[in-house]
C-alpha cells in the first residue's frame, strides 16, 4: 500500500464522492486561501490551497462532520440536486433494508412498546427504558465483535423466518444479505442493532412480528453506530450516505455514520 492510498478516504471518494461535500470545502478553502493573499501572507495562503486541495481530493472534505450539514444546505439552496447527483436508481444497499420480514404501522409499534414498558416518555420525549438500552447496548456491543461472517451466521440461527444469509463486503462497506439470491443487503450497523434489540425484546413482546418491527424502530433512539461506535449524524438524504431527491422532492432526513458510511434510520417525512 502506497502512502497515498494510506491517506485516501475511500468513504467519501470515488464512486462515493459527496459532490455537496467536495464544492462546499473547495469554497471554504478558496476563501481562506484569498483572505491570507490579502492579508500579505501569500505563500502561506498558496500552501493552504494546495493542501486543502490534496486533502480534498484524498479525504473528501477538510472541515470535519462536513457530510453531516453540507447536504442540508444543497438541498435547502434553490440549486438544482442534479448538479451534484447523476439521477439513477438508487443502490438497494442505500434503502431502508431490515432484518424485520414487515413493515407494520409505526403507531402500532409505538403502542406496543410504550405499553411493555420499552419506550416510556421523559419530559415530552421518547426514550428507551433504562432496563432495555443497557442489556440492548451490551448485546450491540458483543454482535460487534464478530466477524460480518459470523453475524450473518447469527441472524440465520436466531430469526425464525430467515433461512439463508451471506457476508458481503464492498467498497469499504459491509451487509448481511438476507434470503437467498441476491436477497435483501441489510447493513451491517443495521444488523448488529436489530438483532440485538430482538434479543433483548423477547423478554417484553411475545408476537413475533412486532417484536421484529419493533427492533427495526428502536433504530431511532440510536446515538452512536452499533458497528464502530462513531458517533451518528443526522443529515439529508441527498447524502454521502446513498440517496437522491429529485428538483423539488424534499429529502427525508436520516440517521448515518459517517465512518460506515451507512444509514442506521430514515426519519418518516410525514407526507
Amino acid at each position: 500500500m502506497s502512502a497515498l492510498d494510506a491517506l485516501r478516504g475511500p468513504a467519501h471518494t470515488g464512486s462515493n464522492r459527496c459532490w455537496p461535500c467536495t464544492v462546499l470545502n473547495l469554497l471554504l478553502v478558496g476563501a481562506f486561501a484569498c483572505w491570507l493573499r490579502f492579508r500579505d501572507r501569500r505563500v502561506l495562503g498558496t500552501l493552504v490551497a494546495a493542501a486543502g486541495v490534496a486533502i480534498v481530493y484524498l479525504r473528501g472534505y477538510v472541515v470535519p462532520y462536513t457530510p453531516a450539514f453540507a447536504p442540508k444546505l444543497v438541498a435547502a439552496s434553490p440549486l438544482p440536486n442534479e448538479w451534484f447527483h447523476d439521477e439513477r436508481s438508487p443502490d438497494p444497499a442505500d434503502g431502508e433494508a431490515s432484518l424485520a420480514a414487515t413493515d407494520l404501522d409505526g403507531e402500532t409499534v409505538l403502542r406496543e412498546l410504550v405499553t411493555a414498558g420499552v419506550v416510556e416518555a421523559v419530559d415530552d420525549r421518547l426514550l428507551v427504558a433504562e432496563d432495555v438500552d443497557g442489556p440492548w447496548h451490551d448485546e450491540m456491543r458483543s454482535l460487534a465483535a464478530l466477524s460480518v461472517d459470523e453475524l450473518a451466521r447469527e441472524v440465520a440461527r436466531s430469526l425464525p423466518h430467515v433461512d439463508e444469509t451471506d457476508p458481503l463486503v464492498a467498497e469499504g462497506r459491509s451487509w448481511v444479505v438476507v434470503g437467498p439470491g441476491e436477497g435483501e443487503l441489510v447493513a451491517r450497523p443495521v444488523a448488529v442493532a436489530e438483532l440485538a434489540a430482538y434479543r433483548v425484546l423477547a423478554d417484553y413482546l411475545d408476537d413475533e412480528s412486532i417484536r421484529l418491527a419493533a427492533a427495526r424502530a428502536l433504530r431511532m433512539f440510536l446515538e452512536e453506530c452499533p458497528a464502530c461506535g462513531t458517533g451518528l449524524v443526522e443529515t439529508s438524504e441527498v447524502s454521502c450516505c446513498g440517496g437522491y431527491a429529485k428538483p423539488r422532492q424534499t429529502p427525508d432526513e436520516v440517521l448515518a455514520c459517517p465512518n460506515c458510511d451507512q444509514r442506521l434510520y430514515t426519519f418518516p417525512s410525514g407526507e
